[in-house]
Formats: C-alpha cells, structure tokens, sequence
C-alpha cells in the first residue's frame, strides 16, 4: 500500500465538490417531500428512510411530522359538516454532513496498491518507478498514433518485425531525449511556447513541436538548397533553444 500526497489533495478536492454536488440535491429531494401525503407516521417516516439511504455524505438531521385533514378525492369545495375527512401526515426534515462517511471516504485516498518483488524498495520509490512506467508508455502511444504511420506497414518476416521494433524503439529514444532537451532548455532560459490551446507552457511534447514545423519547405535551384520556407520567429525561437547545430539545419 503506497500513499501519494498529491493523489490525496487531488481526490480531497474532488470529494469536496461530490459533497456539494450532493448538498445541492439532497436540499430539493427533502423540498419534494414535504409535499407529499402519508396516511401514516409510519409510512413517512419509511419513505424517509428509503431516500436518505441512497445519501453517500449526508443523514437526516431533525424530523418534524405534521398531521392535516383532507377531503376524499374527487370531492370539490369546502368540506361539509357530514364530509368524512381523512388524517394524512407530511414529514418536514433537515440533514447534515454524515462526518463518519466522509472519513471512511477520505481515508482511502490517496493510496495505491503496487506490487514488487524487491522487499528493499521504500514506498516513495516503488511509487516513482510506477509513474516512471508512465511516461514509456506515452512514448509508446506515440508510436501507435495514426501519425507515425506505423498502422500502414505490414511485415511477414520475424527478422523484418524485429528490425521493426528496432527502429522503433531508436526514434522513440530520440523523441524523449530531444523533447527532454527542449524542456530543459525552456525552464534554464524561463521560456515557453504555445501549446494546442495557445496557452504559454513550459513542458510541451515534441508531437506538439513536429505539428508547429508542419509546413516547412526546402527550395532548390538547379538541385542545390537555396533557402528554408515558411519559417516563422516561434520556429526560430524553438532551434535555438535546441542549439546552434539545430539552427544551422534549418539556416536560420
């Protein structure tokens, strides 16, 4: 069992919103109710029962059951000396926050339960090499994306698979190292650059970077590179935050 502080924070929050979420609606059911006829005390108080049951955060605080007399149905006006006139009871309640629940909630998050053979590993550490794992498995859904075009190659032979994979796992080496670098250069020079949205950030993909360069164009002349096309300042701001080597590519 691993416990995550930050897990625990982000879960609080939103059990904190479900509260009132819950809060919201428990107020308009018990409005509802108040309305409704019961030919008895027992019934109400059943029928109560029943609809604070399905509360997760809540419990009925104070009842207070009114009894009215009331004609038959179908019978209009006012009520005659000789109309029989039936006792109905109305149940008016309030609640509250069931502190209990919400700490038997509360107390299980936060935690994980990850599963080692290395007895010597602390928690901390079985937890970064967990999310660790994460960031291989980004990478490989990169490659899985219909943008690599991985999906469009068929192979038969196991030695062509395997030189497959190969060259796979090298361009996904080179995509972490080179996303990395950028990320590190952005926080040493306290850069950033726009992401999908447009927002300034710190630590963008690299897939977001290859769809920035989308566009770009080589012009030859008499099969010799004359110049780079489409190339803007947020291009230029990226290579030199790669380095002079990138810039030099790019002739920028």
């Amino acid at each position: 069992m691993v416990f995550s502080q930050k897990a625990y924070e982000r879960e609080s929050k939103t059990l904190k919103k479900s509260i009132t979420k819950e809060r919201e609606a428990v107020e308009k059911q018990l409005w509802h109710f108040s309305n409704d006829d019961f030919y008895c005390k027992e019934d109400a108080l059943q029928a109560l029962q029943e609809i604070a049951r399905e509360w997760k955060y809540h419990k009925v605080k104070n009842i207070a059951i009114q009894e009215s007399r009331k004609k038959k149905e179908g019978n209009v006006g006012r009520p005659k000396k000789n109309d029989v006139l039936k006792i109905m009871c109305n149940v008016t309640s309030s609640f509250e926050e069931d502190d209990e629940k919400i700490k038997k909630v509360l107390f299980r998050k936060g935690k994980f339960i990850l599963a080692t053979n290395d007895d010597k590993m602390s928690d901390e550490d079985i937890l970064k090499t967990y999310k660790d794992q994460q960031s291989v498995e980004r990478g490989f859904r990169f490659l899985k994306d219909p943008l690599f075009f991985a999906h469009s190659i068929f192979l038969k032979n196991e030695s062509r698979i395997i030189a497959l994979v190969m060259v796979m796992g090298l361009a996904l080496m080179i995509y972490s190292i080179a996303q990395r670098k950028l990320r590190e250069a952005l926080l040493r020079e306290n850069q950033a650059i726009p992401d999908q949205t447009g927002k300034p950030t710190k630590k963008p993909t690299m897939r977001r970077v290859f769809q920035v360069f989308e566009g770009i164009t080589v012009l030859y002349e008499n099969e010799k590179r004359v110049m780079i096309m489409n190339l803007n300042d947020m291009h230029r701001k990226i290579l030199s935050l790669f380095g002079n080597i990138y810039e030099r590519i790019y002739c920028a």
